[in-house]
């Protein structure tokens, strides 16, 4: 696990032991702090509500997994190089690597600069149906959603909303409130498109429990009526630590 990610597991990390040297000195004689949580702004209550009601998926509904591709854009890529002069051959295995999803590597066979190499090729990360359907396990426990175990998707258990207000509660002891979001087809890492809903973000730590979370929860709806579930969280329980990337889609 490298960069981002080993940036945001030093991070819990350094939060559990600060927070634990905290309890030593609690223990003799100073208040202990209350394990803190990230807490976004809070759209107004009705809103919340009906957002939520439009989005949530229902229990035993399907949904199909996605899987995270990379695609290559070769806009103006092989003009750029017929242009410059460079190598056919080299040219054509480039984008063959291009069309297999693989990234491919800069070669000064091709006659342009790194640079440009990287200008036009862009690469996006997209989300693709994986093939395979879950069911997703949900119960209501008095005003609350909360998931179950559903096969192969361990980083959802445990997850409640409330109904009302949209506070979200984790697994390993966390909350958070909800935000509305718009992404623009510009900003969209999907390749749906514009979207809208609402976004969780959430993190803590608690030397207590030895358990720390950083993660970011999301229900979006694209133009086509689909609901993409999205979470992804760096998470310690007990000392260990775990990553998850969970993406299924449905239709209300």
């Amino acid at each position: 696990m490298t960069g981002r990610h080993d940036i945001l597991i030093s991070a819990l990390l350094v939060g559990l032991r600060v927070g634990m040297v905290t309890v030593v000195l609690g223990q003799a004689g100073q208040a202990q702090p209350a394990p803190a949580a990230s807490v976004p702004a809070l759209p107004p209550e009705n809103m919340t509500r009906t957002r939520l009601l439009g989005l949530l998926p229902i229990p035993g509904m399907l949904a199909q997994l996605m899987q995270s591709q990379t695609r290559v854009s070769v806009i103006d890529f092989q003009q750029r190089v017929t242009q410059s002069g460079g190598d056919l051959k080299v040219l054509a295995n480039v984008l063959g690597q291009a069309q297999q999803g693989n990234i491919p590597s800069y070669d000064e066979r091709l006659g342009i600069t790194r640079a440009e190499f990287q200008r036009y090729l862009i690469f996006r990360n997209t989300l693709e149906p994986s093939g395979r359907n879950v069911k997703l396990a949900l119960s209501r426990e008095g005003n609350r959603l909360v998931f179950g175990d559903i096969p192969g998707i361990g980083s959802l258990k445990g997850l409640s909303i409330d109904l009302s207000s949209g506070e979200l509660s984790t697994q390993e002891g966390f909350s958070a409130r909800p935000r509305a979001v718009q992404i623009s087809s510009a900003q969209d890492s999907t390749g749906m498109g514009f979207s809208s809903g609402l976004a969780w973000d959430v993190k803590g730590s608690n030397p207590a429990s030895q358990n720390a979370l950083q993660g970011h929860l999301s229900l979006l709806q694209f133009s086509g009526g689909q609901v993409l579930l999205s979470y992804n969280r760096v998470s310690i329980q007990k000392g260990r630590i775990s990553e998850d990337n969970v993406n299924v889609m449905y239709r209300k």
